[in-house]
């Protein structure tokens, strides 16, 4: 029987990371916070403290609220300042809502870009699809997952909708809290390959109507997986 990876708790921040090249310091301590929340290193529920956050970080408290704020305006995260905020906790229906709304703004995703595509692009996304292929003979599902974050955001981009490609993002980063990534589920990564393949076909012959379809089917496909694992889990995953 397969299972869910299960993250094992650590302390994430037990060192003090570079703050140079980031306009901010708030900037910073949120890509640090987000990135151990959407790889599960900090678990659903888990506390955030402000002053605790503050000391492991080597920063002030100041660009750590602001930090903390901008992950609860995202739903990543949820309380209040003086409570102590805790990773958001997603149930079954808050992941079923998320997939229902993410099948739409993925599909005009697609439809945008199909329609605003040009030669480059098309290449690009090609060559995408062609590491997709690499990373899933060598079973490297990491280095998968990390692409296919760029790919949907490489769609957005084309779609040459700002708007669109921040909630995308929003809805991504709130999905990967219920797993680190859909393609460690049974046969996921080869059904991913197949429907990112036909998705950018579809965008090369600028087919927009056929991209939107087969990105609303993608979206439906990984919904059922993930609804399914959840069902299956231990408990304290399917709650999350």
């Amino acid at each position: 029987m397969h299972h869910i990876p299960k993250a094992t708790p650590v302390n994430p921040m037990n060192h003090r990371k570079s703050l140079h090249g980031y306009p901010s310091k708030t900037d910073r301590v949120y890509d640090i916070l987000l990135e151990n929340i959407i790889r599960r290193r900090l678990l659903p529920g888990e506390k955030l403290v402000e002053r605790d956050l503050a000391q492991k970080l080597g920063v002030s408290k100041t660009p750590v609220r602001e930090a903390l704020a901008r992950l609860e305006r995202e739903g990543l995260i949820q309380g209040a300042s003086y409570h102590g905020f805790s990773v958001t906790e997603l149930s079954e229906n808050d992941a079923i809502e998320i997939y229902d709304i993410r099948q739409i703004v993925d599909g005009l995703a697609a439809r945008r870009a199909a329609q605003n595509v040009n030669k480059e692009q098309v290449t690009e996304l090609q060559f995408v699809i062609q590491s997709f292929r690499d990373y899933v003979k060598k079973n490297d599902l990491e280095s998968y997952n990390s692409l296919d974050m760029k790919f949907h955001n490489l769609l957005g981009a084309i779609s040459g909708n700002r708007r669109l490609c921040e909630i995308m993002q929003r809805l991504r980063n709130q999905t990967r809290i219920l797993m680190t990534t859909s393609v460690t589920l049974p046969g996921r990564a080869e059904a991913s390959l197949a429907e990112h393949t036909r998705i950018v076909d579809a965008i090369a012959r600028r087919d927009a109507d056929l991209a939107e379809q087969l990105s609303r089917e993608h979206i439906r496909n990984v919904r059922k997986s993930v609804l399914s694992s959840l069902k299956g889990a231990p408990q304290s995953l399917a709650t999350n």
